[in-house]
């Protein structure tokens, strides 16, 4: 059988906010174990997304670097952004995609802070994609 971790951990969140929680005999164990539920159903939800969300985030990335490149060649950090956009994460690994969409993240915060002074469309377009990200990479969780 192939394990489920998603899947698991949600069945986990589950148990200890419907069964072991209600059990508790202090407020305080109630909420903790609440608590740890939703930590639970965060790491479920974050467990079935984690590489599509960051692979999202990286072709987008990719795609407003070379707009840039583009629009822009004398902006400060055109190599970097140039050799970011030519390489790939060094695995599906969870670990390797982070370190990869890291280091797209710190060429995006420079370019950003560049074209808030210098392009208002690329501004904008910098905003946009970061909220497409917040939303990509929120989680749905119920009330506690």
């Amino acid at each position: 059988m192939i394990p489920q971790a998603g899947r698991s951990l949600a069945d986990l969140a589950m148990k200890l906010a419907g069964d072991i929680a209600p059990a508790t005999q202090t407020e305080y164990a109630a909420a903790n174990a609440g608590l740890m539920a939703m930590l639970l159903l965060a790491l479920a939800q974050e467990h079935e997304r984690a590489a599509a969300v960051r692979t999202m985030d990286i072709d987008e990335m990719k795609l407003l670097f070379r707009a840039a490149q583009n629009e822009h060649p004398e902006a400060p950090g055109a190599g970097q952004r140039a050799s970011y956009c030519e390489r790939e994460p060094k695995s599906l690994l969870l670990s390797d995609l982070d370190r990869f969409h890291g280091e797209g993240l710190q060429a995006l915060i420079a370019l950003h802070a560049w074209a808030e002074a210098e392009d208002a469309g690329l501004d904008r377009r910098i905003w946009d994609f970061l909220l497409r990200h917040t939303e990509r990479h929120k989680f749905e969780l119920p009330p506690l």
